[in-house]
């Protein structure tokens, strides 16, 4: 069942982006934790400020395919504690983002109100 709307999953988005420039400072991380963070933060920000949805800018990218990559952005952060040097106590908030993440993607909207994608179809 899709019940949240395409314009808050839009402020989760960059909530979320937020977040994982910050985690690595609150935590504590460094090297390659703190930089596959940043990487995905600016990631996660591209393709949302790129999606055809309320607080999309560039408009380019359907909310479908914003999805998808929120499903492989969803499994990477359950995966990284254990492909990556994480410490034991950072694993719990990475894998609370990539269990949100994945929730999200089969709870939002499929159309966006007020988008290219609603008024073309």
């Amino acid at each position: 069942m899709r019940f949240v709307p395409t314009l808050a999953h839009g402020a989760v988005d960059y909530l979320v982006g937020l977040l994982l420039i910050a985690l690595p400072f609150m935590l504590g991380l460094q090297g390659t934790p703190r930089m596959i963070l940043f990487g995905l933060a600016l990631t996660v920000l591209l393709y949302s400020f790129c999606t055809d949805y309320e607080l999309g800018a560039v408009r380019y990218l359907r909310i479908r395919f914003h999805l998808l990559l929120d499903a492989v952005f969803g499994i990477a952060m359950l995966l990284l504690p254990s492909l990556f040097d994480f410490p034991a106590d950072a694993a719990a908030p990475i894998y609370l983002i990539g269990g949100m993440a994945l929730v999200l993607v089969f709870t939002t909207e499929i159309r966006a109100t007020g988008t290219a994608t609603s008024e073309n179809h």
